[in-house]
């Protein structure tokens, strides 16, 4: 199955014949394979094939500084998390070092192109471990994330909201580097995961492979409740329900643990920025071709139905909640392509 996503994945981007105009933009993304990465590479053959420019795409990076790089204009386009605008606009966290006046100044020259999901936060647990609910993590080994950043407060906070269980008093947390993640869990040096993926994750096959898997959704009563409903509208985050059938790819081997056969948990929320001084008309025709593009996106890589890349809905994707606003000619292009965007990311 990962070959197919891989393949699925590398079809999309078979550069093609048409030559973009002489405009020559420099893009960035993170994980390689991830939401960003698609993003970013289809933009890129969308721009080509319709002669508006050529974007040069580099990922791998950190979205936290290239934000930044694009609010000062040393990269025309980057993937970015929508918290990662609202802590700059408010200097803290990773721009604590900007100062509140500083970070409300870069943060105010960002402009969104488009907006999807990062990626949703997943319990995982081997089926022989017992664990088939977010309760039955207490006492147990859990890999939460890296030893920092926003993976590791997420996964913490869902345990928290959907159990009560906090980390070194009801659980143990084992945090390592993305790289170490599918071998600790391989060798059962924890119990269970708690960790953002796409939908299929590029990941599950390889868990799959060693033994049957439980994915378990957050309660329906915890997730209608006040304290998650705080949560899924707090800056970066957005609600993602679906049904357990979207699940049903994965096959016999994995069992989607649900009360009502919707699956609940939380997106983290992202997209496509621009420093505000880009030319309306190149932003317009990149955001317009793109939205064309879209159907062959959603065709051609798997996970992207799940990622949202084919709405502006400010529901979907939390985009007033970290005070993002869409530059000008974006907004142009959605709502002539019959989205509507609401006023307070104009």
């Amino acid at each position: 199955m990962k070959s197919l996503l891989l393949a699925g994945a590398a079809a999309l981007f078979v550069a093609g014949s048409a030559q973009a105009q002489n405009l020559k933009l420099t893009m960035t993304a993170a994980t390689p394979g991830g939401s960003t990465d698609i993003a970013a590479k289809n933009l890129a053959e969308v721009a080509a094939t319709n002669k508006i420019a050529t974007i040069q795409v580099q990922n791998g990076k950190t979205l936290t500084k290239t934000m930044r790089d694009v609010a000062e204009g040393r990269t025309d386009i980057t993937a970015g998390a929508m918290i990662l605008q609202f802590l700059m606009s408010k200097g803290l966290g990773p721009y604590s070092g900007l100062g509140k006046e500083k970070g409300k100044e870069l943060a105010d020259k960002l402009r969104l192109l488009y907006p999807y999901h990062l990626a949703s936060i997943y319990l995982i647990a081997f089926q022989s471990t017992g664990i088939d609910s977010f309760d039955k993590l207490k006492g147990k080994n859990v890999h939460n994330g890296p030893p920092r950043g926003g993976a590791l407060v997420a996964a913490r906070q869902v345990i928290r909201l959907s159990a009560g269980l906090e980390d070194g008093k009801d659980y143990t947390g084992k945090q390592v580097a993305w790289g170490q993640a599918t071998s600790i869990f391989l060798d059962r040096s924890v119990d269970a995961a708690v960790r953002p993926g796409t939908n299929p994750a590029e990941y599950m096959p390889i868990y799959m492979a060693a033994g049957k898997i439980n994915i378990v959704s957050v309660p329906k009563a915890k997730y209608e409740g006040p304290a998650w409903q705080k949560y899924l509208n707090a800056p970066g985050n957005a609600p993602a329900m679906f049904p357990v059938s979207d699940l049903a790819h994965y096959g016999p081997k994995a069992r989607i643990i649900s009360e009502d056969n919707m699956f609940r948990t939380v997106a983290n929320t992202g997209g496509d920025f621009v420093n505000k001084s880009m030319d309306k008309a190149i932003a317009k025709a990149l955001t317009a071709a793109y939205i064309k593009n879209l159907p062959n996106l959603l065709k051609k890589v798997p996970f992207a139905k799940g990622q949202r890349f084919d709405t502006a809905d400010n529901k979907v994707h939390g985009i007033c909640n970290g005070g993002v606003r869409f530059h000008p000619g974006a907004a142009e292009a959605w709502e002539e392509a019959g989205h509507k965007i609401p006023d307070c990311a104009k």
